[in-house]
């Protein structure tokens, strides 16, 4: 956590991934706690509705200083909301 996302103890570390998946342990409980980090995690459709900025709503709500998003969501993303508007 500390070499990979740059997360240090007064950090707080999103993880947009599923907390089932094989590398959900790691980048979202393990992780983060073994470094004294907070961690905020987004589990389900990283769009809601026709938000397309809803994760990027909650790394500004809670200050967010690292992130680990799965490649499938950023799909997600970029689909529902190609030009960031």
């Amino acid at each position: 956590m500390k070499h990979v996302f740059n997360l240090h103890h007064d950090g707080c570390h999103f993880a947009g991934s599923d907390i089932g998946w094989v590398v959900g342990h790691s980048f979202i409980v393990y992780g983060p706690l073994l470094r004294g980090a907070a961690c905020v995690f987004f589990e389900g459709k990283p769009v809601m509705g026709t938000n397309a900025a809803i994760m990027w709503e909650r790394c500004a709500k809670y200050k967010v200083t690292s992130l680990y998003m799965a490649p499938t969501a950023v799909r997600v993303i970029k689909k529902e909301d190609y030009d960031g508007i």
